[in-house]
């Protein structure tokens, strides 16, 4: 029986973190479009709505890359996020350094990958887009 080839350990090793940071993310503008909904900054609200929809997806193509490659991924453990803001500026500038620090990860976790995996290298690279876009519109 053929034993199918599973993706190399210090190859999960430096995936696993940065699924965690998507669902820090996630947590985080989810917290934030709901406390912009509670004080009626309606159209924020449904902006970070969004924000937190598509950090699931991306924290989602990394588990799927896993299981695609034969890895059963370990959920991580996020912590709580802050529930309570001062303003709106407070938000933005902590989606900024949100967004810069996984810009940051990203990078850095491809130059790794890259001698060891390009495939992987290659599945990083639409994330490393999306996070320079996202460092962009923050900034």
């Amino acid at each position: 029986m053929i034993k199918p080839n599973k993706l190399e350990k210090k190859v999960v090793d430096l995936l696993l973190p940065r699924m965690k940071d998507e669902y820090n993310a996630f947590y985080f503008y989810r917290a934030a479009s709901n406390w912009c909904q509670g004080v009626g900054l309606f159209t924020a609200s449904k902006f970070f709505a969004e924000e937190s929809k598509d950090e699931l997806k991306h924290a989602k193509k990394i588990e799927d890359y896993l299981t695609d490659w034969n890895v059963i991924p370990e959920l991580p453990t996020v912590a709580r996020p802050q529930l309570e803001f001062s303003s709106i500026v407070e938000i933005i500038e902590e989606a900024y350094k949100i967004e810069y620090d996984l810009y940051e990860a990203y990078e850095d976790t491809s130059k790794k990958v890259f001698d060891m995996d390009i495939c992987t290298f290659d599945f990083l690279q639409p994330l490393r887009a999306i996070q320079t876009k996202s460092v962009a519109e923050y900034s």
